[in-house]
């Protein structure tokens, strides 16, 4: 009699029930991205509701089943490209909030000279930590990048220019980057 109370009860303690539990994937960025939970990919435009991964977990009354859903988010020039898993477990719902963490910088050259380098530091750096262009890439004479992105701390610029064969460094300029705005920074020499 005692063996079958006693298995009994481990059958009670063992058995398992399925819980529902969501992870959930807000735009809070006020632009399109791409979301892609698990093996779906989700297109989400601003006010769109949240990209959701159903995930259907034993739980066990000492314990409970445990999942890892991969979470890839891509965006534009505003958003660092995300890639990371969060762990999932039976009855606890998850949400994760997307949000701008980039700014845009793009740089104009009106003048006759050709581009060959910019580099951006924080003010307090001694360094130059950032290339954001260098060879073989350049900016030409009237000529306008591409859209770059990069973190909003940045706060001054150097910018080489060539003529001829001869390369120059002009000297640093401060630059003011928002994030989620694109700043155009105009290239003159005094």
């Amino acid at each position: 009699m005692k063996k079958i109370a006693t298995i009994l009860v481990l059958v009670i303690i063992l058995s398992a029930c399925s819980k529902q539990s969501d992870l959930s994937v807000y735009n809070d960025t006020g632009k399109s991205i791409k979301v892609i939970l698990g093996s779906t990919i989700h297109q989400l435009m601003p006010n769109d509701p949240p990209a959701v991964e159903t995930c259907y977990l034993n739980s066990f009354i000492l314990f409970g089943e445990t999942k890892k859903v991969s979470v890839i988010v891509e965006g534009q020039v505003f958003l660092k490209h995300k890639d990371f898993s969060v762990e999932m477990k039976p009855g606890k719902d998850r949400s994760y909030h997307v949000e701008l963490d980039r700014a845009g910088l793009q740089i104009s050259n009106p003048t006759v000279f050709t581009i060959t380098a910019v580099d951006l530091k924080r003010e307090d750096d001694n360094e130059w930590v950032f290339s954001v262009l260098s060879a073989p890439d350049v900016i030409y004479s009237e000529e306008l990048s591409a859209i770059i992105s990069v973190l909003e701390y940045y706060d001054n610029i150097r910018i080489e220019y060539q003529i001829g064969i001869d390369q120059y460094a002009y000297k640093e300029d401060l630059v003011e980057l928002n994030i989620g705005e694109t700043t155009t920074y105009v290239f003159l020499l005094d």
